[in-house]
């Protein structure tokens, strides 16, 4: 490189990033494009003229959290760290979550939820800065029973509390005994109320669950173990809401489906923020494939399930 280039990507970097010139401000002064300028900055880069160090404060995973963005198109992951005692990284996730929300949220809209012991930990935990007056929608049917505390509508009840708004309820179990009796309820016009607001909402919150032995789906007795068998057999890895999804993040189509009270994968697809919270090396397969399909843009789990998804 000439004397002289090197001069005027020198002098270009010292302007835009000690002067906090714009790349149009520099170009005018200098009288180049502002394409010639951003085509310097890269080479400046290249050739290590220029440097960028980041000193970031202890206990960030800002290069995980990149890392998983930027291998599957994530539009955001949080990563908190992994501690022994559960119930500290359900504190931490809860505060990622809060603060993620507290930027997304307006005032009024509809929230979906869905079920599950991280949830459930999560919501109770939860604290936001002010009331948003959410209504707050259960996106699944009943898993569970109520007194465990992982239902949807009680978890849907709680993060309402917490954020100064209402919930709705839904009232129909997430897996019924047959196809038939899946219509008959899908029908009924409460069931078929608290489905259809879904349409409303613009932030989904939502669990994993894989198909080993300790799924809290098969721990409820909504499943059982030779029809998590069945599902393997198929690829399934495990669900999202109640949607089995192979590796890549596919709905795989099973005999299970016409029993499901759900919103499909498809519409779930289609909400503006979908953020679903995650941990546990038994579930890297499920999140991974949530991530590959492209199911959620937004992922909060921790560093050491953060670690398994990469190495995975």
């Amino acid at each position: 490189m000439d004397s002289e280039k090197l001069k005027l990507i020198s002098k270009i970097s010292r302007l835009y990033y000690l002067g906090s010139f714009n790349q149009q401000e520099i170009g005018t002064k200098l009288g180049i494009s502002r394409t010639k300028v951003s085509r310097y900055l890269d080479l400046a880069r290249r050739e290590k003229i220029v440097e960028i160090h980041l000193n970031l404060p202890e206990g960030q995973f800002s290069e995980l959290e990149f890392g998983i963005e930027k291998r599957f198109g994530l539009g955001e992951c949080l990563v908190v760290a992994s501690y022994e005692d559960k119930n500290e990284t359900f504190k931490a996730a809860a505060a990622r979550l809060g603060s993620k929300l507290e930027r997304i949220l307006e005032r009024g809209s509809y929230i979906g939820i869905g079920w599950g012991t991280t949830l459930k930990n999560v919501a109770d935990r939860i604290q936001v800065g002010k009331d948003y007056g959410q209504k707050v929608v259960p996106i699944i049917g009943g898993l569970g029973k109520i007194g465990t505390g992982v239902h949807t509508n009680q978890i849907a009840s709680t993060l309402a509390n917490k954020l100064g708004g209402i919930s709705y309820m839904i009232h129909s179990p997430g897996v019924l005994d047959s196809r038939e009796a899946r219509e008959i309820i899908e029908n009924d016009s409460n069931t078929r109320e608290t489905i259809e607001l879904s349409e409303r909402v613009e932030t989904a919150i939502l669990g994993v669950s894989d198909i080993g032995p300790q799924s809290t789906l098969l721990k409820s007795g909504n499943f059982k173990e030779e029809e998590f068998e069945y599902l393997k057999g198929l690829g399934i890895v495990g669900d999202i809401n109640l949607n089995f999804i192979d590796r890549h993040g596919r709905h795989v189509k099973n005999r299970l489906d016409g029993r499901l009270i759900r919103v499909p994968l498809d519409r779930i697809k289609k909400i503006k923020n979908v953020i679903v919270i995650g941990f546990e090396k038994r579930k890297v397969p499920v999140i991974r494939g949530a991530l590959m399909g492209q199911a959620i843009n937004t992922l909060i789990t921790d560093e050491e399930t953060a670690k398994n998804i990469l190495g995975s």
